[in-house]
């Protein structure tokens, strides 16, 4: 390969790094509409600003959203909470929405969650999304402390995933290789990974999994395992949802909500 090619390559590399561990942020950020009603706090954490909102007063079931999304996938979540009467606490995590912050590791959203908690709670209940799930369980294991989570279409995080997105929209192999062993020399890449999978035996919170078959990102494997590994946890599959509408399903809403209400 000439040198103007290798050059072109790890330009190219670069570029998909940046794109898979940086979410895309919308160009205006949006707001759930039953949050307009909410408490709207700016929280400061470690790393830097989040937004987050209260609608309700008393212990608090607190969403969070998943990658490149917002807030604005719990519309119709928070409404399945408040018509049973429960407080709701929503953020939008770093790098994401109308946060300011701009890091959005794994170490910064789980520093989000648990200064959110504590700046707007009583926090009594969990539910996650996606990333959402993987950064709840994180805070779990680092002290936040819920009676109930549910955790929908959670994906189990490995690193050899991290370039699967870049395969499926047709990616060249020579780019995603060439961006696994760059990435591989970043100072984040060197930073130890918090397991899953090990922390799940000795959660304590009562823990809901829900899963579409058909979940395009992350593989129902995944919810299996972190189920038969959390005491007493629980799954609930379906099956045409795909990744993100699961959230949003009437019925995955009303499983959800009579969950964290002990039903």
């Amino acid at each position: 390969m000439s040198e103007p090619e290798a050059s072109d390559l790890d330009d190219e590399a670069e570029e998909l790094i940046d794109a898979l561990i940086y979410p895309k942020r919308r160009a205006r950020p949006r707001l759930a509409e039953p949050l307009r009603m909410a408490e709207e706090r700016e929280v400061e954490t470690p790393f830097g600003p989040v937004k987050a909102w209260r609608l309700g007063k008393g212990p608090a079931v607190m969403l969070v959203h998943g990658w490149d999304d917002d807030n604005c996938l719990w519309g119709p979540m928070i409404e399945a909470f408040m018509q049973i009467g429960y407080a709701v606490v929503a953020l939008d995590l770093p790098g994401h929405g109308f946060s300011a912050a701009e890091d959005p590791s794994p170490k910064s959203a789980t520093a989000a969650v648990m200064a959110v908690a504590e700046a707007l709670g009583p926090i009594d209940a969990y539910v996650g999304h996606s990333y959402g799930c993987a950064v709840g369980i994180q805070a779990l294991a680092s002290g936040l402390s819920v009676k109930r989570a549910a955790f929908i279409a959670t994906p189990l995080p490995k690193p050899e995933r991290r370039f699967d997105r870049a395969r499926r929209v047709g990616v060249p192999e020579a780019v995603i290789a060439r961006a696994t062993e760059l990435y591989a020399r970043r100072p984040e890449a060197q930073e130890p990974r918090f397991d899953h999978a090990a922390a799940a035996p000795g959660m304590t919170a009562a823990a809901l999994f829900l899963h579409s078959v058909d979940d395009e990102q992350c593989p129902v494997a995944d919810a299996e395992t972190l189920r038969d590994l959390w005491p007493g946890a629980k799954l609930a599959l379906t099956d045409g949802l795909g990744h993100r509408l699961i959230a949003q399903d009437t019925a995955m809403l009303q499983r959800i909500a009579a969950f964290i209400d002990g039903r």
